[in-house]
């Protein structure tokens, strides 16, 4: 499905675990989240075959956060073809150390399993967990050569998340900060950051936000997202289903998750 904006059209690409979207503009074209490492085929049969365009086009990649299906396939774009990749300026501490290296083969693993669960083949979801950024993100900062797009910090999945932001298109990548599964708003999981998520769903209510898109639930047109994140609030004060509540230990590797926990208790 493509939308047509005033400067740009938005294209979605279906991937192996999440949806990865395109900003084509006349002369230039900004991926927005690169999806798993073997996603980045498709993306670059799409950009050649379908756009009929180079990769050359591709001003910028940037990663949202460091799960496999957003920041996996960054790195191939940007040491293959030489896309400059953006991510926000925190995002290599997710994965640091023995901790890290485990929740880094943790979620890799879990990635498999969610493709398994959806009858996907099995494709190739390893990558470095450790990218090498060119432009480090900050609240507020505008996309190098997309300044009509600005990066948000919006921290409780982990404590880097970002979702991005068109003001002029009243356009919102919501990235994993809202997903939309059987047509049910949910939050991602896990959240071990409750009162970052909070406030970062309080930032969201405040944007004017026309068209929203997930990675995890397709293209929306939005009548009331302040309705949708008070209720994604209420969703954070509920216990989790036990099933979730077991997997939940696997998402605690990362040093900056354990150092969530140990400060809650």
């Amino acid at each position: 499905m493509n939308q047509i904006f005033q400067d740009f059209s938005l294209h979605t690409i279906d991937g192996h675990i999440s949806t990865i979207y395109l900003a084509v503009y006349k002369d230039k074209v900004l991926i927005l989240d690169c999806g798993c490492q073997c996603d980045v085929k498709t993306v670059e049969h799409y950009i050649t075959k379908k756009l009929k365009r180079s990769i050359a086009s591709v001003g910028l990649a940037v990663a949202s956060h460091a799960h496999p299906d957003h920041g996996g396939g960054a790195s191939f774009f940007s040491r293959k073809h030489g896309v400059p990749l953006a991510a926000p300026r925190h995002i290599n501490e997710w994965y640091t150390g023995i901790s890290g290296y485990i929740q880094h083969l943790i979620d890799i693993f879990l990635g498999y399993h969610v493709a398994r669960t959806t009858g996907k083949p099995v494709s190739n979801l390893f990558f470095n967990r450790k990218l090498k950024i060119d432009h480090c993100l900050d609240h507020e900062t505008p996309l190098p050569g997309f300044e009509d797009w600005v990066a948000l910090s919006t921290p409780g999945h982990t404590h880097h998340d970002m979702v991005f932001y068109n003001r002029k298109a009243k356009l919102l990548y919501a990235a994993d900060v809202i997903l939309c599964v059987n047509g049910k708003y949910l939050l991602p999981f896990p959240v071990p950051m409750e009162k970052k998520m909070t406030r970062s769903l309080d930032l969201i209510a405040s944007l004017e936000v026309d068209t929203m898109f997930m990675a995890h639930g397709g293209v929306k047109e939005m009548i009331d997202l302040k309705t949708v994140t008070e209720e994604l609030k209420i969703q954070l004060t509920k216990p989790l289903p036990p099933a979730l509540e077991k997997l939940k230990i696997l998402q605690m590797f990362s040093p900056v998750a354990r150092k969530e926990l140990r400060r809650k208790k």
